[in-house]
């Protein structure tokens, strides 16, 4: 079986630089709209670079690399490890919301981040990874510069002692910052009646999904409302409807996970035309009758066979989530499932493929476009977790 967590923690120790991902990531609306945005403020110019102190570290001897020094630093050289930090999570609608809150990026509002110079000169970031994203995405400009307190490794480190040292300074300011949970976050919005929280609310009311407390007798809940909105900003409506309309109808599970909405939601817009077309050739719901029977039959029946088998779960589709943020695997499982159902129900399958959702020949379209939108990282493990049972 594919060994998912061995091929994801290989590339967990690459960094990557938080300007890159920007660009990789941002659509050229949201691009060419935040670059109108001034910049409010400046770094005084007496302040050290960055360049010039990682040349004296590297050159001069009595560099004394034990001391902290506040220093300016161009986004160009800020990079983020994934192995303590989390740059594949790095919010634009949050970095969107702030510059347009404040009408500007603002050093005085921006602050001071932190990170390490590592023996090899570069630089990583601790903290500021939405504020270097930010600053950025208004200027366009790979040298502009952040005010940064720059530490430095003992040049004799080794790769663990490094990683140990930076992932302590990027928990302490985690653990100060100490935020809202995302429960407190949407009942205060929705008590005083901020629009994006009535508008989510008023939207799960009908399927009896309640937040935080907020729906009086709610026969479901969902933690996390930011996965919502993010299903509903990578999918259409009707198709997250149809999603909350089928796992809640089917009582798939009390509470639904926010990931996994987003992947259901990404598998039936993704491959809606396979689907439409299972649909039409056997006049079912497919994906209804999938989800009813993975998440409330499958583990009664296979238990003749098997007095270990159950039912699916959510988390058995998100799986690895802690350490890949993507949806991609997520979504990989549900075309698993799906293809497995219509096999083992015999529904039929029109024209030459030889599964609902093809994975090679001239009706490949589908996996196709998954496969060539999907992280580089997760390209080669798709197709692998897409045809092989995971639960």
């Amino acid at each position: 079986m594919f060994n998912y967590l061995k091929f994801f923690m290989t590339n967990l120790m690459k960094l990557v630089k938080i300007i890159d991902l920007y660009e990789n990531r941002v659509d050229d609306k949201r691009r060419e709209k935040l670059s109108t945005f001034p910049i409010v403020g400046s770094i005084p110019p007496n302040i050290p670079r960055l360049s010039d102190l990682v040349y004296q570290y590297k050159n001069d001897e009595n560099f004394d690399w034990r001391s902290t020094y506040v220093a300016r630093v161009p986004a160009n050289m800020v990079y983020s490890s994934p192995l303590y930090n989390r740059p594949y999570e790095i919010d634009l609608n949050r970095c969107e919301r702030y510059i347009q809150d404040e009408g500007a990026f603002s050093y005085v509002l921006a602050g001071t981040g932190s990170g390490y110079v590592r023996p090899n000169g570069i630089f990583v970031s601790t903290q500021g990874g939405h504020r270097t994203t930010e600053a950025y995405a208004v200027s366009l400009n790979p040298n502009i510069e952040l005010l940064i307190n720059v530490k430095f490794h003992d040049p004799k480190s080794t790769e663990d002692q490094i990683i140990e040292l930076e992932a302590k300074d990027h928990h302490v300011d985690a653990a100060k910052r100490n935020p809202q949970n995302t429960e407190h976050k949407f009942r205060s919005a929705y008590r005083s009646k901020e629009n994006w929280a009535v508008k989510l609310f008023n939207y799960l009311q009908p399927f009896s999904i309640g937040i935080a407390g907020t729906l009086e007798n709610a026969k479901f809940i969902l933690n996390s409302h930011s996965y919502l909105s993010t299903a509903l900003n990578l999918t259409e409506e009707g198709t997250v409807t149809r999603y909350l309309t089928t796992f809640t109808q089917n009582n798939c599970e009390k509470e639904l996970l926010g990931n996994a909405i987003v992947a259901g939601c990404l598998f039936l817009q993704g491959f809606s035309e396979y689907i439409s077309k299972i649909d039409k050739d056997n006049n079912i719901d497919s994906f209804d009758l999938m989800m009813k029977f993975y998440f409330t039959e499958y583990g009664s029946l296979m238990s003749m066979v098997d007095p270990d088998a159950r039912d699916l779960t959510q988390t058995d589709l998100v799986k690895g989530n802690s350490l890949y943020k993507g949806n991609e695997p997520a979504v990989a499982r549900f075309v698993f499932c799906y293809n497995d159902f219509i096999r083992v129900k015999r529904y039929k399958i029109s024209g030459r493929q030889k599964t609902a959702i093809p994975f090679e020949g001239s009706e490949d379209k589908g996996w196709n476009t998954f496969i060539s939108n999907a992280h580089p990282l997760m390209k080669p493990a798709l197709g692998q977790l897409a045809t092989t049972k995971f639960f």
